[in-house]
């Protein structure tokens, strides 16, 4: 019987998510879900002055995506869940809910400067969005620089069609993977080659790279 496969996409607002998210749908038939969407049910409680998103707009976001993502898992093969994702204890609420379902699950950042990143919401700010402020951007960045849980980082510092590119190349493995039940070593060798091919746009994770020494390790003993 095949699983489905949650994908946590985390990073900083203006990252590129969202189009990740979206180019997983439209292309690769996932379901995605954004933590910003559920926040945003909260009306005028949702932001801040600054605008940023309040506390209890996040919490409020975050348990609300969770019970969305695990009726997806009924229906749905590939599962996408966009947010900042700042906290290790966010996402592990996340990884458990998976788990729990019986689904895989994989964390991937999108990864950009800081400047990239502000700017973009300025120019969503200008549209008469709402978004954060740089700091906050510069905030979520510091926490998930020190994540050790995050297996796939893509970078999204050139245009849109090159991160559409690099999503398909990802979305790619992970649609094979759920097709066919490819063991978690073999998909992880899928992303090594990935990688190789494409240094500065696609690398391992903290969590990936300590699972492949481990499994390099398990050869050699072997």
């Amino acid at each position: 019987m095949r699983r489905s496969r949650l994908i946590i996409v985390c990073g900083v607002p203006g990252s590129g998510k969202s189009t990740f998210a979206l180019q997983a749908a439209d292309r690769w038939g996932a379901i995605r879900f954004a933590s910003e969407t559920f926040a945003e049910q909260m009306g005028a409680a949702a932001r801040t002055v600054s605008g940023d998103l309040s506390k209890a707009a996040i919490a409020h976001a975050y348990e609300a995506m969770e019970v969305a993502v695990k009726d997806a898992f009924v229906t749905h093969k590939l599962v996408v869940a966009v947010g900042s994702f700042r906290s290790e204890a966010q996402r592990s609420q996340f990884r458990d809910a998976a788990i729990g379902s019986g689904a895989h699950v994989t964390t991937l950042r999108i990864v950009c400067p800081i400047d990239t990143a502000a700017a973009r919401i300025r120019s969503r700010l200008a549209l008469g969005e709402q978004g954060p402020t740089k700091q906050a951007i510069a905030e979520i960045d510091d926490a998930l620089n020190r994540a050790t849980d995050i297996d796939l980082v893509l970078t999204n510092d050139s245009s849109i069609p090159d991160l559409h590119r690099r999503t398909d190349a990802v979305m790619q493995v992970f649609a094979f993977a759920s097709n066919h039940n490819v063991p978690s070593a073999v998909m992880l060798q899928q992303f090594k080659a990935l990688a190789s091919k494409d240094p500065e746009a696609i690398v391992l994770g903290p969590a990936a790279a300590e699972q492949a020494s481990v499994l390099i390790c398990e050869t050699t003993i072997t």
